[in-house]
């Protein structure tokens, strides 16, 4: 649908609505519609379609010749898969990128990440493109939400299919798929609780304006309100993006021990918390389990390897990677919340009476 109203310019409707057609509706080689029938049929200027023409011509999916006219040409398929992803050392976006290269390679796909930092302008990150729409479909991975948003509208508006995976503003509404934060903390409550726990602390070690934690925080106080959990709590380390997550969560552990009747069972919102946290009990000959149980958000490979061995609600990694690639080739933007999983480890047990 072409509008003057949205605020996108008509030359990019239109090659957005051309582009569609040819790839759903065209064949190979088949006549394309005049500039003058374009101009009847979309009612917008001579000017306008040549623009949307002359862009779909150098992105190879037409062929223009001045005594035969313009055809369609289709011999090329996606085959690169781009992958933006923020340059900082986190195990779960680590693994979710091995995922998605090991998804892309059984489809036959490379694989070319375009690595971001913070400070990064749009227009920055979007020079690392270089293949036309039609060659290479995107995936945008560990952004800032603010970021994701825009480098995804930005690669829609210029005919790229794109996904985003776990970072979105409320109200996004285009491609995504991420895990469910609520269905995770209510399988971590349920967890606990089933063991005897009732004064739970969720030690909140990432920054929480993030969307993805804000919803953390949400389903917590949901959940411990209507089970009147009245000694459940809410601790705020303080997180902004960037900030190691680990140092957060133990820093802030003394003050969670030292509240007047501390809890039984810690929830931290990633696993580097969780890490930490048992590095504090360790330090502090706070016996975990037996004193203090620890559950973490993740399920990265290096929480099989604390002691005791974490338990963590876990993100399906490898069904998240396979999501996002299928989203891609579809035609329509949709949203997906995937079902985390529990990995039930050695940090948690029974409260002492």
């Amino acid at each position: 649908m072409i509008s003057r109203d949205r605020g996108i310019p008509l030359h990019l409707q239109v090659r957005g609505t051309l582009r569609d057609v040819i790839e759903n509706h065209c064949e190979d080689g088949q006549a394309f519609w005049t500039e003058a029938l374009l101009m009847d049929k979309l009612d917008v200027s001579r000017a306008t379609v040549r623009k949307a023409l002359s862009e779909l011509t150098r992105e190879g999916l037409l062929v223009r010749r001045a005594a035969l006219g313009t055809s369609v040409t289709k011999k090329t398929s996606p085959t690169l898969l781009g992958l933006f992803v923020h340059q900082y050392n986190s195990d779960f976006q680590s693994e979710l990128l091995q995922a998605c290269a090991a998804e892309a390679s059984l489809r036959g796909l490379q694989l070319q990440p375009y690595y971001t930092h913070n400070g990064e302008q749009i227009s920055e990150a979007f020079e690392r493109v270089t293949l036309p729409p039609h060659q290479q479909r995107i995936i945008i991975l560990g952004e800032t939400e603010g970021f994701t948003g825009q480098l995804y509208r930005a690669l829609h508006d210029r005919g790229y299919h794109a996904v985003i995976v776990d970072a979105i503003r409320p109200g996004f509404r285009g491609s995504y798929v991420g895990t469910d934060n609520a269905q995770a903390i209510q399988i971590g409550l349920d967890h606990l609780m089933q063991l005897g726990h009732r004064r739970i602390t969720l030690l909140v070690n990432e920054p929480a304006e993030v969307e993805s934690v804000r919803l953390k925080i949400e389903a917590f106080e949901r959940i411990t309100w209507s089970q009147g959990m009245a000694e459940a709590r809410v601790v705020l380390c303080g997180s902004k993006p960037g900030d190691s997550s680990f140092d957060a969560a133990g820093g802030a552990m003394d003050a969670v021990w030292a509240q007047e009747s501390h809890p039984t069972a810690v929830f931290t919102v990633s696993d580097p918390g969780a890490w930490a946290v048992l590095k504090w009990c360790a330090e502090h000959r706070v016996d975990a389990p037996g004193e203090l149980s620890v559950l973490g958000f993740e399920g990265v490979r290096r929480s099989r390897f604390t002691h005791p061995t974490l338990t963590t609600v876990a993100h399906p990694i490898a069904d998240l990677a396979r999501r996002a690639i299928d989203l891609l080739w579809d035609r329509e933007e949709r949203q997906e919340f995937l079902a985390p999983y529990l990995l039930v480890g050695e940090s948690t047990g029974p409260p002492r009476p």
